[in-house]
């Protein structure tokens, strides 16, 4: 230190030896300063996380509490086999879908079809089963058959129980069709219903086939079909 006019040396260290924070903080303090709080994404995270995770356990409420439940199925080139909640079984044919609701407050479930499907229905009167494509809409418990769908229409084949059958342009309906009958709604609403000597048309899901004078060209397109396969004749004849 220069004791002649008592100005401190730049020297002496212990001047320079000061808590900037702490004389900060005391400043902030004194005049009332208060700084914006920062949130680190780190932060931002957790936040979102708790809010996806209570919306996730509200979701997951309504649904117990009889909110619809949906569930998509689909195929692509092999057949495919699910069994829904209700204990019934679908078989998918290949490029088939089906969206499968399941409306607890009512008692009813409902399918909606695109392609091809083979249904095991459980045997519920209390649980009302509905199928729909866009021609036709099919309702039975306890009860087998096939949906297809075709440029031409929809035709539905019952091997077991027996189903009702209802138009969905025209409205009109066949409400008992019983094992071995079938019904086609073409795309102008009208429904026929006939009997099947055989249940080859759904060999791709029983794997039976029967024929009877039946020419080769007709046996063969039918296995190539069930069997999925391809085929050509070395001789026409």
């Amino acid at each position: 230190m220069n004791r002649n006019n008592d100005i401190p040396d730049i020297s002496d260290i212990r001047l320079l030896d000061i808590d900037t924070d702490a004389e900060w903080m005391k400043f902030k303090s004194a005049a009332g300063i208060s700084e914006p709080k920062v949130f680190s994404l780190r932060d931002i995270f957790k936040v979102a996380a708790s809010v996806i995770l209570i919306a996730g356990a509200g979701l997951l409420a309504f649904s117990y509490m009889g909110g619809p439940k949906e569930e998509i199925y689909a195929s692509a080139d092999e057949a495919i086999e699910t069994v829904i909640e209700t204990e019934t079984r679908i078989s998918l044919n290949k490029n088939s879908s089906i969206t499968c609701t399941d409306n607890r407050s009512n008692g009813e479930y409902t399918v909606a079809l695109s392609g091809e499907a083979y249904f095991d229905v459980e045997k519920n009167p209390e649980r009302s089963f509905r199928i729909s494509t866009q021609d036709l809409t099919v309702t039975g418990h306890g009860t087998s058959f096939d949906i297809c769908e075709s440029s031409d229409g929809t035709t539905v084949t019952v091997t077991s129980g027996n189903v009702e059958v209802k138009s969905n342009s025209t409205g009109d309906k066949v409400a008992n069709v019983t094992k071995g009958g079938k019904v086609t709604c073409g795309k102008d609403g009208r429904i026929e219903l006939s009997e099947v000597c055989n249940f080859n048309s759904i060999a791709w899901k029983l794997k039976k086939l029967e024929f009877c004078d039946t020419p080769m060209s007709e046996i063969m397109d039918q296995l190539s079909k069930a069997y999925g396969f391809d085929y050509k004749f070395a001789n026409p004849e």
